[in-house]
């Protein structure tokens, strides 16, 4: 009973304090692709990407009501950095959605004609207001009717100026106005500890992900101990019953934390991952992977671009060749055979026609009509014995190199027995053995990276190695790395390609998301740096073309490689047989 009676307070008291028409709010998820259009139609960065905000702190005066209940402490203002921009989830200001939609129309039209920089914020909105009503009708018409609608019904705007232009820094929010960025001055700190890295990540695929920009704040929580023990725990002298190795305070998985994460004003980020139990050091008899990963020299350096600065920061980016020795030769597996028989019947089909060349004084056949022209010629001493032809097959001057993208995303599993990078491997057998009944020259390289610092680059097969059992048990024997700095792997991708002496040349990249890794190479800097690498190749003669799985793929695609320059494979399990299909369509 007390439980109904408080849902009912705390209904009643939001509707009594809330003046958010709620029946005809306009959601951004409705409407965030045609926002998107919009920005870039009125000369919005193309690199931008829309994004949900969330809620910030601001004092102002509240009535009694808005007190007992908790509203008017939060807002959901609207803001951009360099990575994208950031619109409230929905918006109700008005009593008709037709205003409510023109609102978010007009919030991305001002994103688009202001700066904000914190000191600037007044000048700037005033700056951008006056060039929307100018420029736009259709803006003119909003702004006339919102304004007058909001100095009506937000008696706290009362004090700013008629036209809506001057209300203070601090007071409350305007709705018609862009405000300074959410993001925290502080930063993450970095971990050069690769382990740390890739159980965090372990971690994070378990988690869902929160769709919005949090404000956070970094603490320095670490300590040289945890605290005295102050008992003797009585399991103490039970050792050899149960060992507890490496258990992280960490390591339980909330199934509330999202839920968590969203209701929380800011976020507090700590560096500290303590140990609940002793340190032991201890030999186990397991038995060692026999595959090893040998490094091919110390590594070299590549350029790297920093679309803030617009330059290239020089020997940024350290590549590391590896490959994988010890493998076990293997047959292509019986599950791929199958398949390889169906597309062996496209590739028949795609088998170029063969060249006749005849009037040869040596070949495969005899021309008769030739030979019965020469028989019955008059003059046969002084006639020229060419009456052989032959038959050639015209040879494609291909070279295509195949770029996959292992990072530790590929680990995610597709089923229960399936994984995307089991997927991958098919992927790539299947590729191998099109290539070669085709007697096309090709290459298969995949990287991942950790920071600037380590970018592993491994080499499955070069362009001067034959297609055997060997190769495919190195296919066999890639698994996931860690993060995707796919600028640097094309780049180093380009250089290889660019040697061989063919006149026709082809880059595939195949992977199963953005560009990302754990410093600044995530969100528009990545996407930026492998923007201008594929620049790069399209300008030494290379064609680029990408394959990917992720569905959010077709957001950032387009920008990256072009409309007509990549497919996005929706059913990883079908990656195998439309890998070759791809290939066979791009070199016909």
């Amino acid at each position: 009973m007390d439980e109904k009676v408080g849902k009912f307070w705390d209904k009643y008291l939001t509707k009594k304090v809330s003046r958010i028409h709620k029946k005809e709010e306009i959601l951004f998820s409705d409407i965030n692709k045609t926002l998107k259009l919009f920005y870039h139609l009125l000369g919005g960065d193309k690199g931008k990407e829309l994004h949900i905000t969330d809620k910030r702190s601001i004092k102002t005066s509240r009535t009694l009501l808005e007190k007992i209940s908790g509203n008017g402490e939060t807002f959901f203002l609207p803001w951009q950095d360099e990575k994208g921009l950031y619109l409230p989830a929905s918006l109700g200001y008005f009593p008709l959605k037709t205003h409510n939609e023109m609102h978010y129309y007009w919030l991305v039209a001002l994103l688009t004609q202001v700066n904000i920089k914190g000191s600037n914020r007044e000048a700037e909105n005033q700056k951008g207001v006056r060039v929307l009503i100018k420029k736009y009708a259709g803006f003119r018409e909003f702004y006339t009717y919102a304004h007058q609608y909001l100095l009506n019904h937000y008696p706290e705007l009362s004090t700013i100026e008629s036209s809506l232009e001057g209300s203070s820094a601090d007071n409350y929010p305007n709705p018609l106005w862009i405000y300074p960025s959410l993001s925290s001055a502080n930063k993450l700190l970095d971990s050069d500890d690769e382990e740390e890295v890739q159980r965090q990540n372990d971690e994070q695929r378990k988690s869902e992900t929160l769709q919005m920009k949090k404000k956070s704040e970094q603490i320095d929580d670490k300590k040289e101990t945890d605290g005295l023990l102050m008992f003797l725990p009585e399991s103490i002298m039970s050792l050899m019953e149960q060992v507890k190795v490496d258990r992280q305070e960490n390591d339980s998985y909330d199934e509330d934390a999202l839920y968590n994460a969203e209701d929380l004003d800011e976020i507090t980020l700590g560096q500290k991952d303590a140990n609940l139990s002793a340190r032991l050091k201890m030999d186990l008899d397991i038995s060692a992977n026999s595959i090893e990963e040998y490094p091919l020299g110390k590594g070299h350096f590549i350029d790297e671009w920093d679309y803030k600065k617009e330059v290239y920061l020089k020997n940024y980016v350290c590549i590391k060749p590896f490959i994988s020795i010890h493998t076990e030769p293997i047959t292509l597996p019986k599950r791929l055979e199958k398949m390889m028989r169906r597309i062996q019947s496209e590739l028949d089909l795609m088998e170029l026609d063969r060249i006749k060349r005849d009037n040869l004084p040596y070949g495969d056949e005899i021309n008769i009509d030739t030979w019965i022209d020469y028989k019955g010629h008059q003059n046969r001493s002084n006639h020229p014995q060419r009456f052989f032809e032959t038959y050639e097959r015209k040879m494609r001057d291909m070279s295509t190199l195949i770029l996959a993208d292992v990072s530790l995303s590929t680990e995610a599993g597709i089923t229960q027995e399936i994984r995307v990078i089991d997927m991958i491997k098919d992927s790539l057998m299947v590729f191998s053995e099109s290539l070669y009944r085709l007697q096309d020259r090709f290459a298969i390289y995949t990287f991942s990276s950790i920071k600037n610092t380590k970018v592993n680059f491994h080499i499955i097969k070069n362009f001067k190695e034959k297609y055997n059992d060997d190769i495919r048990g190195r296919i066999d024997a890639i698994k996931p790395g860690y993060y995707t700095r796919l600028g640097a792997g094309i780049r180093e991708s380009a250089k290889i390609l660019e040697k061989q002496q063919s006149a026709n040349k082809l880059l595939l990249i195949l992977s199963d998301g953005k560009p990302n890794d754990v410093d600044r190479y995530d969100g528009r800097y990545g996407i930026e740096d492998t923007k201008k690498a594929i620049e790069e190749v399209k300008k030494k003669g290379i064609t680029p073309f990408c394959i990917t799985i992720d569905i959010e793929a077709k957001e950032y695609l387009p920008y990256l490689f072009g409309r007509n320059s990549y497919a996005l494979i929706r059913d990883a399990k079908k990656l195998p047989k439309v890998l070759p299909e791809i290939y066979m369509n791009l070199t016909k």
